[in-house]
């Protein structure tokens, strides 16, 4: 009987870890996270996350997933468990979810620019909101830190917005469908093409941290391992 109930046990545990609790969402946005050729995700935020979430004994499944559907699962009213790899932090998001502590923190913000629409070799980014003549791009639901973010809110011409990738942002700027976005320099060598070139903003702050972002249905002990496990691997 004890045979048994040890089987019974142990079968238990396995089919547990079998069937991950955890849906870790990414994109395939290198270096942060993207599908190497072993068919693994890897990147700057992936391979922390991983690492922490098993060493906090938290099964998982990696998904990719778009940025808006990430969203849509993670502030719904879903009871999924749910998270997101590698989002920056601020109120409107925090009141809908749960953040882990950092993943990894940017370097300064950017601008990428299309050759020509900006001849000075750098620039703040309160000028560059400025230019009447300047067409900025964004990431539709996408967050470039609390005070770029209020910052693009007050420019008196609103940015064109976008629900593809960066790559294929960097085209819609080289196709002169807008003049400049906003890059962190880890990414802007994936995104250089003909006719564009990385402009340094002078009045950028430190990067922003990077971080998982959960549904309401992770539990909150579980994000408390979580940081545990960050802050150990760190």
């Amino acid at each position: 009987m004890r045979r048994l109930l040890l089987y019974l046990s142990l079968a238990a545990g396995s089919m547990a870890h079998a069937a991950p609790a955890l849906t870790l969402h990414y994109q395939e946005r290198p270096p942060y996270s993207a599908t190497d050729p072993q068919g693994q995700v890897s990147g700057l935020v992936a391979e922390p996350a991983a690492r922490a979430l098993q060493a906090a004994g938290i099964a998982f499944a990696w998904a990719r997933t778009p940025n808006q559907r990430q969203l849509a699962l993670i502030q719904g009213e879903a009871t999924g468990l749910h998270c997101g790899v590698g989002w920056f932090r601020n109120a409107g998001r925090e009141a809908l979810g749960r953040f882990s502590a950092p993943l990894y923190r940017d370097s300064p913000l950017a601008a990428l620019v299309r050759a020509g629409a900006w001849r000075e070799p750098s620039a703040t980014a309160a000028t560059l909101l400025s230019a009447p003549s300047l067409r900025l791009l964004v990431k539709d639901g996408y967050s470039y830190g609390p005070r770029l973010d209020a910052l693009i809110a007050a420019a008196a011409h609103p940015p064109l917005r976008t629900s593809v990738e960066p790559v294929q942002m960097a085209r819609m700027l080289a196709s002169d469908r807008a003049d400049w976005m906003l890059v962190a320099p880890e990414e802007a060598e994936m995104l250089t093409a003909p006719g564009l070139r990385l402009l340094p903003l002078t009045d950028e702050p430190r990067g922003q941290t990077r971080h998982l972002y959960c549904s309401r249905a992770v539990p909150a002990e579980w994000m408390a391992r979580i940081d545990r496990a960050l802050a150990a691997i760190r």
